[in-house]
């Protein structure tokens, strides 16, 4: 009877968890994590993370128009503070059409520029920083709110207007370093790296960067037709309104994430951690070696020429079809509109279905190629010891002789497999692979520029260019796979910090290329050196791979059986 009623006890247990939900001996694991997953980030947090960055991307965007426009009447101001009147053939409304005034101007927009950019990236590892001191979100919004507190100083230098008001919106800038767009897009991306399951990482960058082009090419437009029909001074006022609206949707509307790494950065030398990830990193492989990985290090130098030949397309489109081709103001707007139309569309919608479809043909290729592959057990022959140490001596046999036995198989240290994470790096291959090969089409496509005879056809060029956008997306998700979890931040900084730094030097490097080719009428050959940037790009992302398979990383002070491998 006591049994009995024992059995009856269990039974009611087991019903009872099972009805709450509570995990029983025959719960699977996996399950239970999936789950978890689903009920924490429900689609709609994703959206919520694409929406931030289109209205922060709108905010960023909608006095960058003005913002020039401003610099030349504040110029004109300061300059007839100290001259009586235009100089002659000049009427009152074209007074500000002086060389001097012109001149003073582009020095004051350079040096905005060059400021901007200094600061930028030190508002990188600044954000980088701070998301592991106080978390991914508190991060995301100071680098959200700063902004408005620089538009508050801006609108007080353009109301007050000449060299002092040209001089406090430079002196503004100096914020950037806590809060500007290049710290924002790295704590946004690191957020959504983490609301998405792992294999839904790549395409979700690639969708955040396409939004964030619709809300820049929506703020270029928004801003110049606020300051047409409101005023100069509305655009900044406007948008101060902007980022304090987004400070308030990002608290309000996106998750908190409790990262892994999140209160580990108490030393500023954690501020040069991103830097240290392009350091080969070492692996034990399967059968005990050390080797170095420099897939990490070729994959930011194959990111930086990627970037460094597409980033100066926008401008070298312009450039070319107004001295070619004579495109007023209104032909480079629509022109520039078209192109990154089409690469916020190509983003957004067709390289999330290149990556998942690429993804399930390579996966099901690996399949077809294990399934044709003969295996030694299938084939009945036994696994043979390719290492002394992998030998495992067995026990003398007693008596007289006995049938031969098999050589055993060799020996297996769990310590030696690879740790699946959350990821099957399988699935990730193709990630690489589009990141290569995007580059090699980038080249082919920027070539055809080459041989256009007309204007109409640089609006074909405008379309065709972004079809092989995505390459800084993909390269985001590759280097996640070739990372642990606590480097995700330091990965994305540092693949942050390719990019901007390719910016920067495109400007400079294009621009001289430019000019030179320009001086001999050749200037259809930029094309040509811009493609070829982009294949040596490929070149060398083709010796970029991952870790071999079963291999773990090396930890520090470990001894291995092997002397190291380079």
């Amino acid at each position: 009877m006591v049994i009995a009623e024992d059995r009856r006890m269990s039974s009611r247990k087991t019903s009872f968890a099972t009805t709450i939900g509570d995990p029983t001996e025959n719960t699977p694991l996996l399950e239970r994590k999936k789950s978890t997953v689903s009920v924490l980030w429900q689609q709609s947090t994703v959206y919520r993370v694409l929406l931030t960055a289109f209205l922060v991307s709108l905010s960023f965007g909608v006095t960058q128009v003005p913002l020039i426009y401003v610099f030349g009447v504040m110029t004109c101001d300061e300059y007839y503070q100290h001259h009586d009147s235009p100089p002659p053939g000049l009427s009152f409304d074209h007074r500000c059409q002086v060389h001097t005034i012109e001149a003073s101007t582009a020095r004051s927009v350079a040096l905005l520029g060059t400021s901007t950019t200094f600061f930028g990236v030190a508002n990188l590892f600044f954000t980088s920083w701070t998301m592991k001191a106080m978390g991914v979100k508190k991060a995301l919004q100071l680098t959200v709110f700063f902004p408005a507190v620089r538009l508050a100083i801006q609108n007080i230098g353009v109301e007050t207007g000449s060299g002092m008001g040209i001089l406090i919106v430079q002196l503004s800038q100096i914020i950037t370093i806590i809060g500007g767009p290049v710290g924002y897009l790295l704590a946004l991306n690191s957020l959504a790296t983490e609301v998405v399951e792992p294999a839904e990482r790549t395409a979700t960058l690639g969708r955040l960067s396409g939004c964030a082009m619709f809300g820049m090419a929506f703020g270029y437009l928004a801003g110049g037709l606020i300051g047409d029909y409101l005023g100069i001074i509305w655009p900044f006022r406007v948008t101060l309104v902007l980022f304090l609206l987004s400070s308030l949707y990002i608290q309000l509307c996106l998750p908190t994430i409790h990262n892994k790494v999140e209160g580990k950065a108490k030393t500023l030398s954690s501020f040069f951690d991103p830097i240290k990830m392009f350091a080969p990193a070492k692996w034990v492989l399967d059968g005990g070696k050390v080797r170095r990985e420099y897939g990490v290090l070729l994959l930011g130098i194959g990111t930086f020429l990627g970037v460094l030949a597409t980033s100066y397309i926008p401008v070298l489109l312009q450039m070319y079809a107004t001295d070619i081709f004579h495109f007023g103001t209104s032909q480079n707007g629509l022109l520039i509109s078209i192109n990154s139309l089409i690469r916020g569309l190509f983003l957004t919608l067709a390289f999330p279905l290149i990556i998942s479809g690429g993804r399930k043909w390579l996966d099901k290729r690996s399949k077809v190629a294990a399934k044709n592959k003969l295996t030694a057990e299938e084939s009945g022959i036994p696994d043979i010891p390719t290492a002394p140490e992998q030998v495992v001596a067995g026990p003398r046999p007693v008596g007289g002789a006995t049938e031969p036995t098999l050589p055993p198989k060799p020996a297996r240290d769990s310590s030696t497999k690879q740790e699946d994470d959350e990821e099957n790096k399988e699935s990730f291959h193709f990630d690489l692979m589009f990141t290569k090969y995007s580059l090699v089409l980038d080249g082919l496509l920027t070539g055809l520029a080459t041989f256009t005879t007309s204007g109409w056809q640089m609006y074909l060029i405008a379309v065709i260019l972004p079809l092989a956008s995505g390459t800084g997306s993909a390269a985001k998700g590759t280097i996640l796979q070739m990372c642990s979890a606590e480097q995700r931040q330091d990965a994305l900084s540092a693949i942050s910090l390719v990019e901007l730094m390719a910016r920067l030097a495109s400007t400079s490097v294009f621009g001289l290329v430019f000019s030179a080719f320009a001086e001999v009428g050749q200037t259809h050959l930029t094309f040509l050196v811009n493609a070829s940037i982009a294949v040596l790009g490929f070149g060398i992302l083709m010796f970029a791979r991952f870790p071999p398979k079963a291999a773990r990383r090396w930890v520090e002070g470990e001894e291995s059986e092997v002397a190291d491998e380079t």
